[in-house]
């Protein structure tokens, strides 16, 4: 297959598979703010007109929370641990919802090594019941891992 000039295939390579779970929040808004409003501190926060290290500006703020990662192939229990913190706080979730018109993201991201099996991805009862009553989305981001000898002849 060619591709454009502007674009090259991506090899991802993983000693083993592996899944991160994150929390997230985009909008228009300052995530001070929402520091403050939540009273949790964020992993990573960006802001409206930042630089991004690609040279372009972020054109919506965005605040990050309850990164884990994990070797195992249960994402259930992760995405639990994300939003455990957040349990407490869907009010306070809902109202950043509607006041910033924002959107809530449950983030999983596996990158799964091509020779072995993929994570169960299903979140539980628990986290589509806090999903459904903050208005959260579930955003899976699946990566595979392709074998050692076809990243050494593919350059």
């Amino acid at each position: 297959m060619e591709y454009p000039e502007n674009m090259q295939r991506v090899y991802y390579h993983a000693e083993e598979t592996q899944c991160m779970t994150y929390f997230r929040i985009v909008g228009d808004f300052d995530p001070d703010l929402i520091t403050r409003y939540l009273r949790l501190v964020p992993e990573q926060v960006h802001r409206i007109g930042e630089a991004r290290p690609n040279g372009t500006t972020y054109t919506e703020a965005s605040w990050r929370f309850g990164t884990v990662k994990s070797h195992r192939l249960d994402t259930a229990n992760q995405m639990m641990q994300t939003i455990e913190p957040l349990l407490t706080k869907a009010d306070l979730l809902r109202k950043i919802k509607l006041t910033y018109d924002a959107k809530l993201w449950l983030q999983v991201v596996p990158l799964v090594r091509w020779d072995e099996p993929a994570p169960m991805l299903a979140p539980s009862l628990a986290v589509m019941r806090f999903c459904v009553e903050t208005g959260t989305e579930i955003d899976v981001d699946l990566y595979v891992g392709c074998p050692d000898d076809m990243v050494n002849n593919a350059q």
